[in-house]
C-alpha cells in the first residue's frame, strides 16, 4: 500500500490484505474527516451519540486515543494519499470530508488542488455514493474569491468526475472571531478586517454539523448544493453591540484598513501567495462578492445565534 507512513491500522489487522479487506466490508460505518477541527469533531460526536459506527480520520498517532475512547474506529491517513484514503472509505455508508487548509501552506492553491484530486479519486475508486463535502459561500465563482477558490476547485472536480456529492457551502464561521477574545477582554475592543457596518452571512459550526449529519443520514444519489447561514447576517458593529450587552461596558471597534492588512500578514510571516489570497478573501467579503449563489441550491438557515455563542465564550 502506497503511503505506508501516513496510513496506520491496528496491528492485528495488518496480517494480510484479506483480513484488512474483509474487516472494512463487515464494519459498515460513516467516515469522518477533520475530527480535530470544529465541524468534523461535532459531526463525529453527533453520529456516535446516535449509535452510529464512526471511522475517524486523524493525521497523527497522537490524536488516536481521544477518539478511540469515544467509541470511534480511528485511522491515520493523509488526504494527499488517494490509495490510503480509498482504503479508509471502503465499505462506508457515507463520508463527511473537507480539504485541510493552513495559512502557512506554501503554494496553497496548488497544494489544495492536489488534495481535492486525491479525495475525488478515492471516492470514485470505491464508488461511494454518499459524500458530504464542506464547501464555502463563494465556491460558485472561479476568480477573485481568495480562499474560496480551493472550494471552487473541489466542486468542479466532483462535477467532472460525475460523483454523487453534497457540497455544503457554509457562511463565515462564528468561530472565526475566537482569536479576537484576548483583545476584547484586554482592550475592550473588537479588531476586524470587515467594514464595521457591512453585514455578511455567518453561521455556527454547531449548525453546520447538524445539517451535515442530516444530509449524511438522508443521502441522494446525485449532486446537490446546500447553502447554509445562521438565523441572520451580522456586521462587526452588530458584534460590538452584542458584546456591550453581554459584558456591560462600552466597546470600541478596531477596523483594519485594507492598506493595514499587509502589516498584519507580515507579522504572521505568511507566504506571499497566502497574503494575496487573504487580501482577496476580505476584499470579497467587504464587497459582497463572496456570498451565496442562491441559484439551483437548497438554501437553509440554522438556529444558533451569534448572541448565544458569544455569551458562552465570554461568561
Amino acid at each position: 500500500m502506497a503511503g505506508g507512513n501516513s496510513f496506520n491500522l491496528p496491528e492485528r489487522l495488518l496480517k494480510n490484505q484479506f483480513l484488512q479487506h474483509s474487516y472494512f466490508l463487515e464494519r459498515m460505518m460513516y467516515v469522518i474527516g477533520g475530527v480535530t477541527g470544529h465541524t468534523g469533531s461535532l459531526v463525529a460526536r453527533t453520529l456516535l451519540e446516535r449509535g452510529e459506527h464512526v471511522r475517524a480520520i486523524v493525521r497523527s498517532r497522537e490524536q488516536i486515543y481521544q477518539w478511540k475512547d469515544r467509541g470511534a474506529e480511528v485511522v491515520v491517513a493523509d488526504f494527499n494519499d488517494s490509495q490510503a484514503l480509498a482504503f479508509v472509505l471502503e465499505g462506508a455508508q457515507g463520508a463527511y470530508l473537507l480539504t485541510p487548509q493552513s495559512v502557512y501552506d506554501s503554494n496553497p492553491l496548488e497544494k489544495w488542488s492536489r488534495q481535492n484530486q486525491s479525495i475525488v479519486s478515492a471516492i470514485k475508486n470505491v464508488q461511494l455514493k454518499n459524500t458530504v463535502f464542506l464547501s464555502s459561500m463563494g465556491a460558485h465563482l472561479d476568480k477573485h474569491t481568495g480562499l474560496a477558490l480551493a472550494l471552487y476547485d473541489a466542486e468542479q472536480k466532483f462535477k467532472e468526475a460525475g460523483i454523487p456529492v453534497t457540497a455544503l457551502r457554509s457562511a463565515y464561521f462564528y468561530e472565526n472571531w475566537i482569536p479576537t477574545l484576548d483583545t476584547i477582554h484586554e482592550k475592550s475592543a473588537l479588531p476586524t478586517f470587515l467594514k464595521p457596518k457591512k453585514s455578511i452571512p455567518m453561521v455556527s459550526v454547531k449548525d453546520i454539523a447538524a445539517v451535515a449529519v442530516e444530509l449524511l443520514l438522508n443521502p441522494v444519489e446525485s449532486q446537490r448544493v446546500v447553502e447554509l447561514s445562521g438565523p441572520k447576517d451580522y456586521s462587526a458593529q452588530d458584534i460590538v453591540d452584542i458584546l456591550e450587552q453581554i459584558l456591560g461596558k462600552q466597546m470600541d471597534i478596531l477596523p483594519f484598513s485594507e492598506g493595514g492588512w499587509e502589516e498584519v500578514w507580515g507579522e504572521l510571516d505568511l507566504p506571499d501567495e497566502m497574503n494575496n489570497l487573504l487580501n482577496e478573501t476580505y476584499t470579497g467579503l467587504n464587497d459582497k462578492r463572496i456570498t451565496f449563489s442562491g441559484k439551483h441550491v437548497d438554501s437553509r438557515r440554522g438556529t444558533v445565534t451569534l448572541e448565544e455563542v458569544l455569551e458562552k465564550w465570554l461568561t
